[in-house]
């Protein structure tokens, strides 16, 4: 319950952000041709077991159109090997579809990510090796621009997945997430680098 009342108070925080920034006045920052990249650190909580994890994350995000964006997350995980319990390895990586809602320099964005796990647990399965687990994550970003070329960024998301073990019952990857970052951003010019000229007679 406590994770859910946390999600729900972030979400609050970003939508007032939102809402602050509407009163600006300036055009939208964030249009086609917008290529980011940012790396930060997430901790997250588990929701069908006790434990609590955290990551170092990196991620790669370009427009293709004024509000459409594609984006890919890569997260490593950080392993605590005096915490009971936790799972040895479950980097994961992400790739989908950026949808911005841009007000001034304040954007806005939902994520809807499917990816790949690579989970181990030691106690749960002969092979040493992580596996491979299809996972699914859906996220709410808040974004802030500055000095054109930079930006910091919080999300809240939410992770779905299963790491299929010997036993019969798979361990559930379902887990809150927590991220901030911060990061460099370009508008890629797609200008021809000559004009070409028409050859006359």
């Amino acid at each position: 319950m406590e994770k859910i009342k946390t999600l729900i108070v972030l979400s609050l925080v970003l939508c007032s952000e939102i809402a602050l920034s509407q009163h600006s006045g300036s055009a939208p920052f964030v249009r086609k041709s917008l290529m980011s990249m940012s790396t930060g650190l997430s901790a997250g909580a588990m929701v069908f077991n006790p434990v609590q994890e955290v990551y170092f994350t990196g991620s790669f995000a370009y427009c293709v159109e004024q509000q459409i964006g594609v984006r890919t997350d890569l997260y490593i995980f950080l392993p605590d090997y005096n915490f009971d319990g936790q799972l040895q390895k479950n980097s994961c990586i992400l790739l989908g579809p950026e949808f911005h809602l841009p007000l001034g320099h304040f954007d806005w964005s939902i994520l809807f990510e499917p990816g790949i796990a690579f989970p181990y647990f030691k106690d749960g399965t002969a092979n040493k090796k992580a596996q491979a687990e299809p996972v699914f994550q859906f996220s709410l970003a808040t974004t802030y621009y500055f000095l054109r070329n930079f930006h910091v960024s919080v999300s809240a998301g939410y992770l779905h997945g299963n790491y299929f073990l010997e036993s019969t019952d798979p361990y559930k990857l379902d887990e809150l997430r927590l991220n901030a970052s911060l990061g460099i951003n370009i508008f890629v010019n797609h200008q021809q680098a000559f004009n070409r000229k028409d050859v006359k007679f």
